[in-house]
């Protein structure tokens, strides 16, 4: 695969007819070219509508952009609103391409900067802008107003919701509010969450911890979780490890429901509002079990002690991934982790004040 390494075209736009007349010029004039060499030209598969707060958040999207273009070429529109600034709406406009099998692969990028009371309906702005006919992802880069993306005319034109529900301060004000809207979409959304990808490898060794001859019966008997995080507050990823836990096994705010222990901790080498330790404490038919897994550099550390014995003990890599590259990896997933919404609900009951 070679490269192009500048966008083969950008242009400057001001309003929204001034947008789609870009496009559609460039879109002419690739389909002209015949693409390099007389290769075909392969453009959207996808229209990917990237939602920022501000220019660092516009670039990461870029990034992402330009990372999936090889497989996923998008039609992106990448917006930074601002209510506060006078009305306008300018875009600034590229087509970037990638040769890849002789095939000139093309991705169309819109970079908008809305301001005035335009920024509180962005739909309309951004359903001028769509390839018709193909799926649109909504990406919420940061912490945009979640209430703003589940409003009826996004519903309406999106597909499929990406959010990082670790970006928001109220992390499990930000689990509720997400389970009472998912519960007023029901599945007219698909949604996909950066926080639960990136508690992906804890799940799966937590999970595998249990598959052993003689601790195979000690999730049923679970009477103590604790679970810690790094940073100064507790993230949505500790909330989601508890409401995954939660339901799996049955747990209820009533019912069966064992000691939780959520906490932060500042921890040397571990990224903010990433997972550091969990620590599953059960008691089955007169036997103790501690099933502990814990973040050491790069890789997760489980052991699991039966009545004061290490039974089992081993070291799993945890892969080392970008924002863009979460983002990226959810894009290419088919759909929704049947376990989310479970997991989610789950967790947003938990986090609950009142519990």
């Amino acid at each position: 695969m070679t490269s192009v390494g500048t966008p083969l075209q950008v242009s400057h736009a001001s309003g929204l007819h001034a947008v789609n007349r870009v496009l559609a010029e460039m879109h002419r004039e690739m389909l002209r070219s015949g693409g390099i060499e007389g290769g075909a030209v392969r453009l959207s598969v996808l229209n990917l509508v990237a939602a920022c707060v501000d220019e660092a958040g516009a670039n990461v999207a870029a990034l992402a952009v330009g990372r999936l273009a090889a497989t996923h070429p998008a039609r992106a529109i990448i917006i930074v609103a601002d209510a506060d600034a006078g009305d306008h709406i300018e875009a600034d406009v590229s087509l970037k391409c990638l040769l890849l099998d002789a095939d000139q692969v093309c991705a169309e990028q819109v970079s908008l900067h809305v301001g005035g009371e335009v920024a509180y309906h962005l739909a309309s702005v951004v359903t001028p802008l769509l390839v018709p006919d193909i799926p649109v992802y909504l990406w919420l880069v940061g912490s945009p107003p979640l209430r703003q993306a589940f409003g009826q005319d996004a519903v309406a034109i999106c597909e499929r919701l990406i959010i990082d529900t670790g970006e928001y301060e109220d992390d499990a004000g930000t689990l509720r509010l997400l389970s009472d809207q998912l519960d007023v979409v029901g599945d007219s959304i698909s949604l996909s969450d950066v926080a639960w990808e990136r508690s992906r490898t804890w799940r799966e060794v937590i999970a595998h911890s249990f598959d052993g001859e003689g601790v195979r019966a000690f999730p049923r008997g679970i009477t103590h979780v604790d679970i810690e995080c790094s940073g100064e507050r507790v993230s949505a990823q500790t909330w989601l490890i508890a409401g995954w836990l939660a339901s799996r096994l049955g747990w209820t705010r009533e019912e069966r429901a064992p000691r939780l222990a959520i906490t932060a901790r500042v921890a040397e080498g571990i990224e903010e509002h990433d997972l550091v330790r969990v620590s599953l404490r059960c008691w089955v038919d007169g036997h103790e079990a501690l099933v502990t897994v814990e973040r050491r550099g790069s890789a997760l550390h489980s052991v699991i002690d039966v009545d004061g014995g290490i039974t089992a003990e081993r070291a799993v890599p945890v892969p080392e991934l970008d924002a863009v590259d979460v983002v990226g990896t959810l894009i290419e997933d088919s759909g929704e982790d049947p376990a989310y919404r479970a997991a989610l609900r789950s967790g947003a009951e938990l986090s609950s004040p009142s519990r």
